[in-house]
């Protein structure tokens, strides 16, 4: 009987895994696909930025994405955004009534201890189609509405004038951005975490005409860090400066200062929720005007990854601090490695 037990259970195992190759009996469980190795880890920041359209030319990086393995990757982003803002004071005027939508395209690589990004954003304004849902939202939730009830809806306008002399007076339509050219070194990484430093330049292919660039080269240099605070759960941020070589139609400080906090919590194996926190000093200079000045903005949204390696993000971004920065944008982006 030992000799019977010796032989025949190998043999039973040999036999059913035959069968289950040939689907004959039950088969066998299949193993979960594994995650691409590329694939970016969870806390990875939603890719966006401030669509105020005032200070649009004026370069601000894009959060840092955190990389698991050598390659690239395209993403291709679209930033949704309504505005109605306005001021008057003796020496300084503006009015904002606008809907713009930007197309972005970003590569990103890694080789080794390097990180590379090149991003093209092309940016389309007009009078737009949310002016009627953005009123309802903010009845809703009892949301302070500004000068929108005084606007007619779906009406645009992007103007502004300082000491007497009309700065900005922007048609509705479509104008390609500024090149953004970016490198980045990791200093230190572990199983915790990452941290790396990045410098950057924007060139001048956007038009300063269309508010979609400065008409020179801007540089920034900053810190990104990632760091796991559980299995599910990672916090990723940057903070750095920048330095504005070119001045658009409203006059810009020559630096200024900028930083992004994203807290990611993976809900489950496909999904991610995030809350992403971007702010920057004011832009402008010598500007008393609350819509030219520092601004902060909440993103609420989440991340949908798949085992191939491609995601799609969505969020919704709210001005914080009110009337500094558009009344809502609505975040979408593709990635595909």
């Amino acid at each position: 009987s030992d000799r019977l037990r010796r032989y025949a259970a190998p043999g039973a195992a040999r036999v059913l895994a035959c069968a289950s190759m040939l689907g004959l009996g039950a088969p066998l469980a299949p193993a979960a696909p594994a995650p691409a190795a590329s694939a970016a880890p969870v806390g990875t920041p939603l890719v966006l930025r401030d669509q105020n359209p005032l200070i649009r030319g004026a370069y601000l990086p894009m959060p840092v994405a955190s990389r698991t393995a050598d390659g690239w990757s395209l993403q291709a982003t679209l930033n949704w955004s309504n505005t109605v803002n306005a001021g008057l004071r003796a020496d300084e005027r503006f009015l904002v009534d606008a809907e713009s939508l930007e197309l972005g395209l970003l590569l990103q690589g890694r080789a080794g201890g390097w990180r590379f990004r090149a991003g093209l954003p092309v940016t389309h304004r007009d009078e737009g189609v949310l002016d009627g849902f953005i009123d309802g939202w903010h009845d809703l939730f009892g949301l302070p509405e500004g000068i929108r009830p005084q606007r007619p809806k779906d009406a645009y306008t992007l103007f502004y004038e300082r000491l007497g002399v009309v700065e900005v007076d922007v048609p509705s339509g479509t104008a390609l951005g500024d090149v953004q050219l970016e490198a980045g070194r990791v200093l230190r990484a572990d199983e915790a975490g990452e941290l790396s430093a990045w410098v950057g330049v924007e060139l001048p292919t956007g038009r300063r005409s269309r508010l979609t660039g400065n008409g020179g080269v801007d540089g920034a240099a900053w810190l990104a860090g990632r760091r796991q605070l559980g299995p599910t759960v990672a916090l990723t941020g940057q903070v750095g400066a920048v330095v504005l070589g070119g001045d658009e139609p409203v006059p810009l400080r020559s630096a200024g200062a900028f930083g992004t906090v994203t807290l990611g919590w993976q809900v489950l194996p496909a999904f991610e929720a995030i809350v992403q926190l971007d702010a920057h000093s004011a832009l402008a200079d010598d500007s008393r005007f609350e819509f030219l000045q520092a601004a902060t903005l909440l993103t609420l949204g989440g991340r949908l990854r798949a085992a191939g390696g491609w995601s799609f993000e969505a969020g919704v971004t709210e001005d914080v601090a009110v009337d500094r920065s558009p009344d809502v944008t609505f975040h979408f982006g593709f990635t595909f490695r």
